[in-house]
């Protein structure tokens, strides 16, 4: 699994992440052939794993931790953020 303190930049507006079969959510991005494939579509395994399909990429089987990128979320942030005046 990746040192998720050393994960690459990815694309702008995303969070590089490494989350497991069970948590990976439809748009997440996957890192291919040096671009970034948003998943489609995801078949869930016997064995608990994901098989990830994109558009321009073979499916991917994931059956552990993987490296994704997903989207910042402003507005989940927006109830955490507050105004601070400096005069």
């Amino acid at each position: 699994m990746q040192d998720e303190t050393k994960i690459p930049p990815g694309p702008p507006g995303t969070s590089g992440m490494v989350r497991n079969p069970g948590e990976l959510l439809m748009g997440d991005r996957v890192h291919f052939d040096g671009q970034f494939f948003p998943i489609l579509d995801m078949v869930s395994t016997p064995s608990g794993g994901k098989i990830l399909h994109f558009d321009g990429h073979r499916p991917y089987t994931v059956n552990g931790p993987t490296l994704i990128y997903r989207r910042i979320n402003l507005t989940e942030r927006a109830d955490s953020l507050r105004c601070v005046s400096t005069e």
